[in-house]
C-alpha cells in the first residue's frame, strides 16, 4: 500500500512539474513573430514623420520546424526617399528621436548627400542630433536578432 501511495504521489509531483515547465514555455512565446523589419517612426520636437524601408535581410520562424528568410534590395536613400508621405522638420542641433516598433540591438545613422555617403552621426539612446542645416537625408541602420534594416527619411533642418 505503501509502495502504491508513493508511486501516486510521484506521478502527481511529475505531472504538475510538467505542466508548470509547459506553461513556462507558452510564456515565453507570446510575443508575436515579425514577418518583417519594424516600423520607425522618426519624431523632433512635436513633429514626426514614417521613414522609409529600403534594404533589408530577415528571417522568422514558421512555428512549423521551418524558417523563412526574406533579403530585399532597394535604391540608395537619396532615391527612395521621394517615396516619404509626410515631411518632417526639425531645429538645427536639436534632438531627433528614432522610435521603432520593437527596439533594435544596434543602430547607425548615416547622412548622405545626392549620391554618396557624407558622414556618420553618433547615435545616443536612440536619438541624434540634427547638427546640420538644408534638407539633410539620412540613413538609419538597425539589427535585430532576426535581421537587419536600412531606412531613409530626409529632414529639413532650420
Amino acid at each position: 500500500m505503501k509502495k502504491i501511495f508513493l508511486f501516486v504521489l510521484l506521478a502527481v509531483f511529475m505531472s504538475a512539474c510538467g505542466q508548470q515547465a509547459i506553461d513556462v514555455d507558452d510564456a515565453v512565446n507570446t510575443e508575436p513573430v515579425l514577418k518583417e523589419p519594424p516600423e520607425l517612426i522618426v519624431a523632433s520636437k512635436n513633429n514626426k514623420a514614417t521613414a522609409i524601408l529600403g534594404t533589408y535581410s530577415w528571417s522568422y520562424d514558421n512555428d512549423d520546424g521551418t524558417f523563412t528568410g526574406i533579403e530585399a534590395d532597394a535604391d540608395i536613400p537619396p532615391k527612395i526617399v521621394h517615396h516619404q508621405i509626410s515631411r518632417l522638420n526639425a531645429d538645427l542641433n536639436s534632438d531627433v528621436n528614432m522610435v521603432f516598433a520593437k527596439a533594435p540591438e544596434e543602430i547607425k545613422v548615416i547622412i548622405w548627400d545626392n549620391s554618396q555617403i557624407v558622414r556618420e552621426v553618433e547615435v545616443k539612446e536612440a536619438s541624434f542630433k540634427a547638427d546640420r542645416g538644408g534638407n539633410i537625408i539620412y540613413e538609419i541602420y538597425a539589427r535585430w536578432d532576426q535581421g537587419s534594416a536600412h531606412y531613409a527619411i530626409r529632414i529639413n533642418v532650420q
